[in-house]
């Protein structure tokens, strides 16, 4: 006969809370750290919160400005400045959830049935996140000249990026020599035949390969979500960050979710007693994208140039 004395929730029973806490954090922790190198080695300097359902506009500015050496009593013309609408982006909340059988954690335990699977679902998430910064650069139908090689083609954008961000302002010190000022987007093969003739090193964050100064003239990032023969480029601080916060809002507070100050990403745990599995549930939305489209510049490697 059952005890009929029992009070429930019974003494001893796993709880979600019991479980969201530490696995939410540390990933929550290792998204957010990958994002600040990403940051990093785009010369990214800040993240934009944005509402849920919010959008982001870009402007383009053309300026028609007189010359000023008029004679006394002339008629002074009249100089203008011109605000169009450039892009716009929309920024929704996404989510995405995974499952994890009663089953898995009995041949494996919580921890792990629940860290090896996670661990693929946040690289998952990233995945996304980079494959947004590749389709940023990647739409541009701004060139500059070809060259006969990787060099070439680099050092000719490194100038015609020179030329485009002479008289921008707000980017930051783009004239100070620092050559980590640009970012360079490049297929693996392309640098697989320059590296046959050259030692380098390369490096590694938020699961983007890079190479730091490269040829003195910024940092080059190979993809092949570049094709063959292309080089994109653009001044590194020309790329934004802007996302939906996943903390201190409605959602956050009604689904449970954990995050860090930042807001960037969500993530919770839940007990699903229907079908005995654990839930684990993913809120973001990021869009990585540029200030100035037509700071974005496409060259080409053509041999015959």
């Amino acid at each position: 006969m059952p005890e009929t004395n029992v009070s429930y929730p019974e003494a001893g029973v796993t709880k979600a809370a019991d479980i969201a806490p530490e696995i939410s954090i540390d990933y929550v922790n290792r998204f957010t750290q990958g994002i600040q190198k990403l940051q990093a080695i785009l010369g990214v300097s800040n993240l934009m919160p944005v509402p849920d359902g919010g959008t982001i506009k870009t402007y383009k500015y053309t300026s028609d400005i007189k010359k000023g050496n008029v004679a006394e009593g002339e008629y002074i013309p009249l100089s203008s400045v011109k605000k169009t609408l450039d892009q716009t982006y929309d920024l929704p909340l996404n989510k995405w959830r995974r499952n994890t059988t009663a089953e898995a954690v009995q041949a494996r335990g919580l921890a792990a049935a629940l860290n090896d699977t996670d661990a693929k679902f946040v690289a998952g998430v990233q995945k996304l996140t980079r494959d947004d910064l590749y389709a940023a650069v990647t739409g541009t139908q701004k060139t500059s000249k070809a060259g006969k090689t990787l060099q070439a083609t680099l050092a000719s954008m490194w100038g015609a990026l020179e030329v485009v961000f002479e008289d921008y302002e707000g980017f930051g010190d783009l004239d100070g020599g620092d050559s980590s000022k640009y970012v360079f987007f490049v297929n693996p093969t392309d640098v697989a035949d320059y590296l046959g003739t050259a030692t380098i090193s390369t490096q590694t964050a938020f699961g983007i390969n890079y190479l730091k100064d490269f040829l003195g003239l910024g940092t080059v990032i190979p993809t092949a979500k570049v094709e063959a023969g292309a080089v994109y480029g653009t001044a590194a601080q020309n790329l934004n960050i802007a996302y939906v916060p996943a903390n201190g809002s409605a959602i956050a507070s009604t689904f449970g979710l954990t995050s860090d100050a930042t807001g960037l990403i969500g993530m919770t745990h839940s007990i699903v007693t229907t079908n005995a599995t654990v839930d684990t549930l993913l809120m973001s939305g990021m869009k990585v994208f540029p200030e100035v489209s037509d700071a974005v510049l496409k060259g080409s490697i053509t041999p015959g140039a």
